[in-house]
């Protein structure tokens, strides 16, 4: 038997305000800790969509880089080789300008095989641009930095319409700034005997199934030429090749290239 002392109360468990509160407030960690532990991911079929998209669009447009500006870089010094081949196949040329403007029937041109040098083509407006010229219109022919020759057309000089074909965009753009050549404005065929210099006479538009740009008269089937005619033809517009941009010249003279440059390449 305890004796107790006056005063004295024997010590009784009990349950203060905080255990009630702590008992109260388990549930509710429990739930907010299961509120903030992070979701399992699920597909999105939409996202996914969209990332394939984005991902899809970065492909084209490093390939439309690519096709534009490398391919540009890539033929750039074969372009120019190719130019000098020019002068070693046909001889250095007097280092002054020729006052002998002809218009008589120029020297023949000699056909050549498929994808061989026939000559350059010289566009003052272009800062005196200088351009391969070889035969055929094919990707073998054109991807290398050079114009080609419709085969089925007449040859530099000759009664009909010689037509040449060269890319706008990529592999050297030969062609890009077709659209700043005015009436009038001097394009030179460069071939072995002679300087053809043509003259713009219209330009257009066409779909890209119009070849009568390239009849012997061209728009006109079956009828015979009796003009020296030159067609330029080449993609429009400049990104893209859903149209056909064609300029049309006109033989206006022809110098011997034994007796110097014509006038209009004088500035070049």
């Amino acid at each position: 038997m305890v004796e107790e002392h006056p005063g004295y109360r024997p010590r009784r468990e009990r349950r203060t305000g905080r255990a009630h509160r702590d008992e109260a407030e388990q549930p509710a960690r429990r739930d907010s800790a299961r509120a903030s532990a992070p979701a399992k991911p699920r597909f999105d079929v939409i996202s996914a969509f969209g990332e394939l998209l984005i991902s899809a669009g970065l492909v084209v447009a490093l390939f439309a880089f690519w096709q534009v500006y490398v391919t540009d870089w890539q033929v750039a010094n074969a372009a120019d080789k190719q130019v000098a081949q020019v002068e070693d196949l046909f001889g250095a040329v007097p280092n002054r300008i020729s006052t002998d403007e002809r218009t008589s029937p120029p020297p023949a041109v000699s056909p050549v095989s498929y994808g061989q040098l026939m000559g350059a083509l010289h566009v003052p407006r272009w800062n005196q641009m200088v351009i391969p010229v070889r035969e055929g219109t094919g990707h073998d022919v054109l991807d290398t930095g050079a114009a080609g020759h419709y085969p089925t057309t007449a040859l530099p000089g000759e009664i009909g319409n010689f037509s040449v074909a060269a890319h706008r965009r990529s592999y050297g753009s030969n062609f890009r700034r077709i659209d700043v050549l005015r009436e009038g404005d001097p394009v030179v065929m460069e071939t072995k005997d002679a300087w053809l210099v043509y003259h713009v006479t219209r330009y257009r538009i066409v779909a890209p199934t119009d070849g009568q740009v390239v009849l012997p008269v061209p728009d006109q089937p079956g009828v015979a030429p009796t003009q020296r005619l030159m067609t330029m033809t080449t993609c429009h517009p400049e990104y893209g090749n859903w149209q056909r941009y064609i300029v049309h010249l006109e033989l206006h003279h022809w110098v011997p290239r034994n007796t110097g440059i014509p006038k209009e390449l004088a500035e070049g």
